[in-house]
């Protein structure tokens, strides 16, 4: 078998290995039956690494191609046909992390230029955090010269318990000891995709997603295939399609308030995405960061809540709707996948603070939450309101999301301008915000930015909202006289 490769395309060479081996077969060059060279021949033959053809096989093998046998060898499926990808079923490839497009450098430069309104990160507002209240929370926490020490890598039982009792108000019914806290919401994604899948399985996330995720996926070398979005959730006839072709670990989704978009999943599609996890045998994250913070009525349950199978693996965190400074989360997930999640956990960083644990129970304890969250969904709402509003009125020629709750929208430019050339230009007028691209496993050109209203003022948003117009505006003159221009040069003379 002669396969070529090209080390200069941006195709990945597993990839290029597994197009050529499938056109071999639905050819029928290759029959059924027939016996594949082994990893080591067909690596040494076509130049590569064992390891690229390792995941080519795999992938193969995925797709119901090729079958492996234990002492035998690898050989053409008997009917590799009925196993094909859908029509438009996405490639399982490594996405491209937060990294390596440069988002989290540019994250972390916005979070210290004070001189920028701030639409890029969907954090909580710091004249919103329960700064008193808090305070006594952990001088009741210091109290105990025992909340200094070592923990248990679970998390400390007491707040545990109070993460048990918070959690039935999104409809999730677990006792604390099915219950991990985590060091915010980042980590237990981290957790998740280490402990439930490895290297090279297919994971499926939501196009487009949270890039932390991406980053987490490619820095443990795990494919992802993205499955687009609507107004309703994950489109089915891609889900079912990659459910067929991949045989996936894991689905990472934000079902309540998603980020970037704000959208919330149907009840239709919740069900669909629980029925298809179950027959095709893959876990569901269910990251509910935003759960607590409904703006215009009560938040849909959590999807763990109609988790019956114990296939949903939930989890949130505080650094939205509390303080993110607190670095904590919980995850809840059944006995199985719990105990992989400890040990995972206890292998990265043993515990999460036991001081800032006691502290959150404390708080919890005394009931202030409750009353905080009331004044924080005022506050966003107000925020919410201000960018719909100013968007409104400075950029009517884009179309954007309308969330119901959450901290961010997803604005869609004009067609014919450039994404890339929005956000410099809106870096230059003394605006942050992220380009829609950071949130795709692969290269795309999006022509959408995620604009976050937590951060700023009514005030600043209007200002910040109104620049951002006189950028766009801008370059929609720029784009109609270059097509002006190619008209009058392409029409012909009479």
């Amino acid at each position: 078998m002669n396969l070529t490769v090209d080390r200069a395309s941006d195709v990945p060479l597993y990839r290029q290995v597994v197009d050529q081996i499938r056109d071999l077969i639905q050819r029928g060059v290759l029959s059924a039956g027939t016996r594949l060279p082994t990893v080591r021949a067909l690596a040494d033959s076509a130049g590569l690494t064992r390891l690229t053809v390792q995941n080519a096989y795999q992938e193969l093998q995925a797709q119901g191609l090729i079958e492996s046998f234990v002492g035998r060898g690898t050989f053409v499926a008997e009917r590799p046909a009925s196993r094909l990808p859908f029509p438009g079923t996405p490639p399982a490839q490594p996405p491209i992390s937060w990294n390596e497009q440069g988002m989290f450098v540019e994250m972390l430069r916005f979070n210290e230029a004070t001189d920028l309104i701030s639409f890029a990160h969907a954090s909580p507002a710091p004249e919103t955090y329960p700064l008193r209240e808090f305070s006594r929370a952990l001088r009741a926490a210091l109290e105990d010269p025992t909340a200094l020490g070592y923990s248990s890598a679970q998390g400390e039982a007491v707040l545990r318990e109070q993460f048990s009792r918070l959690l039935l108000d999104r409809g999730v019914a677990v006792p604390p000891e099915q219950i991990l806290i985590t060091n915010g919401a980042q980590q237990g994604i981290d957790l998740a995709f280490r402990a439930l899948a490895g290297p090279g399985d297919v994971v499926l996330v939501e196009e487009p997603t949270y890039p932390g995720t991406l980053e987490v996926a490619a820095r443990i070398g795990q494919r992802v295939v993205g499955i687009p979005l609507d107004d309703d959730g994950p489109s089915l006839a891609h889900l079912e399609g990659a459910c067929v072709a991949y045989r996936p670990r894991l689905y990472y989704g934000v079902p309540t308030y998603h980020n970037p978009t704000g959208i919330c999943y149907s009840p239709e599609r919740r069900a669909r995405l629980l029925a298809l996890a179950e027959e095709h045998d893959f876990l569901i994250i269910d990251d509910d960061v935003y759960g607590l913070l409904p703006l215009d009525g009560p938040a849909p349950l959590a999807l763990k809540a109609d988790d019956r199978s114990g296939r949903v693996v939930y989890l949130t965190s505080f650094s939205k709707a509390f303080m993110p400074g607190v670095r904590l989360g919980a995850m809840a997930a059944a006995s199985p996948q719990l105990a992989a999640l400890v040990r995972t956990k206890q292998h990265t960083d043993l515990t999460s603070s036991p001081l800032m644990q006691r502290a959150c129970a404390h708080y919890l304890q005394r009931g202030h939450l409750g009353t905080h969250l009331q004044a924080v969904r005022d506050h966003y709402r107000l925020r919410r309101d201000a960018m719909l509003f100013a968007l409104a009125r400075h950029v009517p020629e884009c179309a954007w999301t309308h969330p119901k709750g959450g901290l961010c929208l997803w604005l869609t430019l004009p067609p014919g301008l450039a994404e890339a050339e929005i956000y410099e230009s809106a870096i230059g007028a003394g605006i942050s915000l992220v380009r829609g691209q950071a949130f795709y496993p692969q290269p795309q050109s999006s022509g959408r930015l995620r604009l976050s209203y937590g951060a700023e003022t009514p005030e600043r948003i209007e200002q910040g909202i109104a620049a951002l117009g006189r950028v766009i505006a801008a370059h929609l003159r720029r784009r109609d006289a270059l097509h002006a221009r190619a008209y009058r040069e392409a029409a012909p003379l009479v």
